[in-house]
């Protein structure tokens, strides 16, 4: 069975007329029940994070109260067929991408991926022991070192994320599997070189010198009125500049390697089926735990929902965190909706791990852009 992103998995209303978010335990209650979910797991958890994930890195999501399905509905994103056929959709893709590429690439982490990362790997944020020095002229009295005691064990195995951000990567999680690609590589349609997307950037600013000029003299509120969750960028006008950069005026390079083939961002678009690989990855992952945590998806798209599906089917307890109703609220054992930052520092700190980094940013309900 092939999986492929399509707009009806993603653009009807949630599910059904009765589909609500389940009502939250207090607070207080809900740290509790996670921090058991994931210590009766323990070390074997399997987490699914959605795009609600970073929306506190002030990238916006889809479905959330700024995102970009629900600020404009008639929001169109880039499909696989029209961008392997058509040099006007690559031009325009490219020519938005590379407006917003840059704030996402210096996007921080918040504290929702640190807090996956410390519950993965404990010893990543764990205080280093204070080293005393000895007074002068004290005696030192020799003394065996305390016994050793093990790197606290973690309590997630594996992370597989819908996001393209790689934002758990940089937070410190590993064993990530990205569902739906990464953001941070292009490749050749055609002979599959890899290119790291900030070195295709920095040829795309030599090729197309007046974007980049724009690029580099305005702020992003100026360029464009809104950023998604993609990086793909909605131009206040594709000619509002100067009256001339219109998309067309957009050059990008065919591959380096082969001569003639064409770099795509190494994303799964819009009717572009996920990798087998990938697909057979997230399964196994689902199929060898002994929980299913959801953080920040809607479960909108089946490659995700289907992997709910799966844990359910296999009698594998699911919990799921999300601020607003889900395709798989029916399913969950325990369900959260609220903002994924807060509980899961508390959860961590319920379960030893108190020194959670990360900043919680917001973005503005109007441009919605990265670091706006």
């Amino acid at each position: 069975m092939r999986l492929r992103i399509s707009p009806r998995s993603v653009s009807k209303a949630l599910f059904t007329a009765n589909t609500r978010a389940a009502a939250s335990p207090p607070f207080s209650s809900a740290v509790q029940e996670l921090a058991s979910f994931l210590r009766d797991g323990n070390p074997n958890i399997t987490v699914l994070t959605g795009a609600g994930c970073s929306t506190d890195s002030a990238i916006p999501d889809y479905r959330g109260e700024n995102g970009s399905y629900t600020l404009n509905p008639d929001y169109k994103p880039v499909f696989y067929q029209a961008f392997v056929a058509s040099d006007d959709s690559r031009r325009r893709y490219w020519a938005r991408s590379f407006l917003g590429y840059p704030p996402v690439k210096t996007t921080a982490p918040n504290p929702t991926h640190y807090a996956l990362a410390a519950l993965q790997t404990p010893s990543l944020f764990e205080m280093p022991p204070i080293q005393t020095t000895p007074r002068e002229n004290e005696v030192q009295h020799h003394q065996d070192p305390p016994p050793t005691q093990g790197t606290q064990p973690g309590f997630i195995r594996t992370l597989t994320t819908q996001n393209v951000d790689g934002l758990h990567q940089r937070a410190g999680s590993s064993n990530v599997t990205e569902l739906h690609g990464t953001l941070h590589q292009v490749k050749c349609m055609s002979c599959g070189q890899v290119q790291d997307r900030s070195d295709f950037q920095e040829v795309l600013a030599d090729r197309n010198p007046e974007w980049n000029q724009l690029l580099q003299s305005e702020s992003t509120s100026g360029l464009y009125s809104r950023m998604n969750a993609d990086g793909d960028v909605e131009l206040r006008s594709p000619d509002h500049h100067n009256g001339h950069l219109h998309y067309n005026t957009f050059n990008y390079p065919t591959c380096f390697n082969c001569g003639s083939g064409h770099y795509k961002p190494s994303v799964v678009f819009f009717g572009e089926n996920i990798p087998v690989s990938v697909k057979e990855i997230s399964t196994q992952a689902i199929l060898e735990s002994n929980g299913l945590l959801v953080v920040g998806s809607t479960l909108s798209t089946y490659s995700a929902f289907r992997l709910v599906k799966l844990a359910k089917d296999s009698g594998i307890p699911i919990a799921i965190l999300n601020l607003g109703p889900t395709r798989g609220d029916h399913l969950a054992h325990l369900r959260y909706d609220m903002g994924s930052s807060q509980l899961l520092m508390a959860v961590a700190h319920e379960l030893g791990l108190t020194n959670i980094p990360g900043e919680i940013k917001h973005r503005k309900r109007v441009l919605n852009a990265v670091g706006s």
